[in-house]
């Protein structure tokens, strides 16, 4: 089995691989951000041991959070996610462990790469918070590459 990048199939679904990413990749990275958003509110009502109603509260707070960082990832991802599609268009990856494993990488660099441009063109002085920033780009963009490569990308 030749790696995937020695592959010149003209049967792959590029403009699908590609308009897929950019449609899905930065909603999947923002309904994680949500997820996340979403379990740390549950987390810190019943880590404080409040009453009921204000858990149940918490968990429809949460689950509302998740289609609406979703939204919002969508608006600001849909730059490195089509980078990503694109990358992985280009390279023919396909659904296999190691191809996702690529997919994760290009997510994680285009979305670091994209956040870096913004942050030249903001002015923004890099400090320490910045450095967390794009740790947390990086693990985003590597998520939301690995779990749309595994829905959208085709089988060998």
């Amino acid at each position: 089995m030749e790696p995937s990048f020695y592959k010149n199939n003209e049967n792959y679904p590029t403009a699908s691989v590609i308009t897929s990413y950019a449609c899905f990749g930065g909603a999947i990275g923002g309904g994680v951000i949500g997820l996340i958003m979403a379990m740390l509110m549950i987390l810190e009502c019943i880590l404080e041991r409040v009453f009921l109603q204000k858990i149940v509260s918490s968990i429809i707070l949460g689950a509302l959070a998740i289609p609406t960082f979703a939204l919002f990832g969508f608006v600001i991802g849909l730059i490195p996610a089509m980078l990503t599609g694109c990358f992985v268009a280009h390279l023919q990856l396909y659904r296999h462990y190691n191809d996702l494993l690529q997919s994760a990488i290009i997510g994680a660099l285009s979305t670091v790469i994209c956040a870096l441009v913004l942050m030249v063109f903001s002015n923004s002085a890099f400090s320490f918070n910045v450095v967390i920033f794009m740790i947390f780009a990086a693990f985003i963009g590597s998520v939301s590459g690995y779990l749309t490569g595994s829905s959208v990308l085709p089988n060998e």
